[in-house]
């Protein structure tokens, strides 16, 4: 039998939390910086999840 991992809803982000600035790299090396984002596009969808692996 396999254990399940059960995420706590406490942990994390809450609603309407401003998101940090991100700078970093994508999956193909190439620079991701929020700010930049924001500035060519109207918004950024953030998908922030947790692995358990």
């Amino acid at each position: 039998m396999t254990d399940l991992h059960i995420s706590t809803p406490n942990k994390g982000l809450k609603v309407g939390t401003k998101a940090p600035l991100i700078n970093t790299e994508d999956i193909d090396g190439e620079n991701i910086n929020l700010i930049e984002l924001l500035k060519k596009f109207n918004g950024v969808l953030l998908d922030l999840f947790r692995g358990s692996w």
